[in-house]
């Protein structure tokens, strides 16, 4: 065999062994990236929240940076700049209302000329989206799925299947949903030989859907992950896969570790149960009431002064109410929880609101 036909075999087999090699995605949902407004809020910038850094971390620290994609489907952009200007402009209207009740000899305000707020945080997002590809992490924007896929929404709608279903069956409410599930779909069936990690804190994508994935056939495999211990157990298998030589695991460093003891203490409970925070239903028809966590889903570190620290938090919890006819009830609340340190030990729910999933999953005008 010549040295041309040696060369042309040998890229051949180069060639083929790249078109087989596995490739790595993260696909993110919406209430991952989300920021919340509700304490502490920033309409001058856009931004993901803490979750998007830590998950860059643990891929960057299991060295496999260049082998795993980060997704962020263009419902997710979508929906998080229609989330911005609605809270900008009901915040906003607050605080006009509060500013012009009250005036002090040491403080002035003055309003800054924003044409549009639309238009202005649109040009802060795509600055943003610049920004992310300047780091060593490959992102790209996963399309919304094309109109061969609009059978099967309307389908799903009708048949209130999954993502359909919601907490109390509106389809309405989960035509977001399906349009991300059908472009999760429509891209594991374009993207061949693939591993995607789908994190979503929503549990709609469950069971039944990771079933309907099987059922597709498609030549790539599908991991739904509903919190950052689930995201890190997942990309320490793929780094042991990508190179198991090399592989090491990530040390279980958590600087978070004393608030998240606290939060599974009893004193967390208790404070939930008796300060009047609007997590607990109170009625004439409730004799008492418990409460279980559930799972702890984000913590964030705000703020630390010499002597204390803000902490906000997300977290999954169960409640439960004893009735006074000798009956019983419970509910699942997700909720979002503001947190101060004293002394690295005193901790005092400051505020906690109950986290609307419709905030979270608007519409979308397409």
């Amino acid at each position: 065999m010549n040295w041309k036909k040696r060369l042309e075999r040998s890229w051949g087999q180069l060639d083929m062994s790249l078109n087989d090699e596995i490739v790595y995605y993260l696909i993110f949902d919406t209430n991952v990236l989300f920021q919340t407004y509700e304490k502490k809020a920033d309409f001058t910038s856009f931004n993901f929240n803490a979750t998007y850094d830590n998950v860059i971390d643990m891929i960057n620290r299991l060295d496999i940076y260049n082998r795993v994609i980060l997704a962020i489907p263009s419902v997710v952009w979508n929906e998080m700049e229609k989330q911005i200007i609605d809270k900008h402009d009901e915040l906003l209207l607050k605080y006009k209302n509060t500013i012009t009740k009250r005036s002090f000899p040491e403080f002035s305000i003055h309003e800054n000329l924003v044409t549009s707020y639309p238009e202005y945080i649109k040009e802060k997002i795509a600055a943003y989206k610049a920004g992310l590809s300047n780091y060593l992490n490959k992102i790209i924007e996963l399309p919304i799925a094309s109109n061969q896929c609009f059978d099967s929404i309307v389908y799903r709608a009708f048949n209130k299947l999954p993502p359909f279903e919601g907490k109390d069956k509106k389809s309405d409410k989960g035509f977001k949903d399906a349009l991300l599930w059908e472009s999760v779909l429509e891209f594991a069936s374009n993207h061949l030989n693939s591993k995607i990690i789908f994190y979503s804190k929503d549990n709609i994508f469950g069971e039944a859907l990771l079933k309907e994935f099987e059922r597709s056939k498609v030549a790539s495999s599908l991991s739904i992950c509903k919190n950052e211990g689930a995201v890190k157990t997942q990309l320490e298998m793929w780094a042991k896969e990508i190179d198991k030589y090399s592989y090491q695991p990530i040390e279980d460093f958590d600087e978070n570790k004393l608030i998240s003891e606290w939060l599974k203490s009893g004193d967390f409970l208790i404070q939930i149960i008796n300060r009047d925070l609007g997590l607990v239903e109170k009625g004439r028809l409730i004799s008492s009431s418990t409460a279980h966590l559930i799972s702890i889903d984000n913590i964030e570190c705000l703020n630390i002064d010499e002597d204390s620290k803000e902490y906000y938090v997300e977290i999954v919890l169960q409640i439960k109410y004893d009735l006074k006819d000798g009956g019983e009830t419970s509910e699942t609340v997700n909720a979002g929880i503001y947190v101060e340190v004293y002394d690295d030990s005193v901790y005092s729910i400051e505020d906690a609101y109950r986290i609307d999933e419709n905030e979270v999953e608007s519409e979308i005008n397409l």
